[in-house]
């Protein structure tokens, strides 16, 4: 019984020591063939402050970073998290390159939360899929004091789902169908008019 009792108890502990690691995580998403979404790179910091960090990230089949009119990656800084930071972001052989560096030295702020928006889009013919990873990786931080820091390669999931046709909407249902009979006829719009006569 003891050591069912020590065995729970070191378990634990590890468990509080893993959530209170520092580290970069993305949340699980899912996005639908030809959507365009925001999701959040977050990095937890209850250990050390730091200056400046790198990462790469690949992302599964057919989900890619947007890019805005001029041709940049679209990923933003969340402002309340930093001093005089920048972010560089490029693209090589599927794998996406963070930067974040502050010029004068600066140390980011918050312990926790979202420290990069970053905009990302499925491609129209993208395979529908579940459970797709990706991957943080070659995570290297540097605290207050310029020493690098290495985290370890964080894996996410990804659904993509069927987009929705035309005239239908996102669950599938047909667009002005009162009824929901598949068809659109007078008595759509009937009902359509008796619901707004009570509003």
């Amino acid at each position: 019984m003891n050591i069912a009792r020590q065995l729970a108890t070191i378990m634990c502990f590890a468990m509080v020591a893993h959530a209170m690691a520092d580290d970069f995580t993305i949340a699980d998403f899912s996005i639908k063939q030809g959507e365009t979404k925001t999701i959040s790179i977050e990095l937890n910091n209850t250990e050390k402050s730091y200056i400046a960090f790198e990462f790469y990230m690949t992302l599964p089949e057919g989900i890619s970073i947007s890019e805005d009119e001029s041709g940049y990656l679209m990923a933003e800084l969340n402002a309340s998290r930093i001093n005089h930071h920048n972010l560089e972001v490029s693209l090589s052989d599927g794998k996406y390159h963070f930067l974040c560096y502050s010029g004068s030295n600066e140390a980011l702020q918050g312990t926790s939360g979202e420290i990069i928006s970053l905009t990302v889009k499925a491609a129209d013919d993208a395979a529908e899929a579940s459970g797709l990873e990706g991957l943080l990786f070659t995570q290297k931080l540097s605290d207050t004091s310029e020493k690098k820091v290495t985290f370890d390669d964080f894996t996410f999931h990804v659904n993509i789902t069927k987009a929705a046709e035309e005239g239908m909407c996102p669950h599938g249902c047909l667009l002005g169908d009162m009824n929901q009979d598949g068809i659109l006829t007078v008595t759509d719009v009937m009902l359509l008019l008796k619901i707004i006569s009570t509003q």
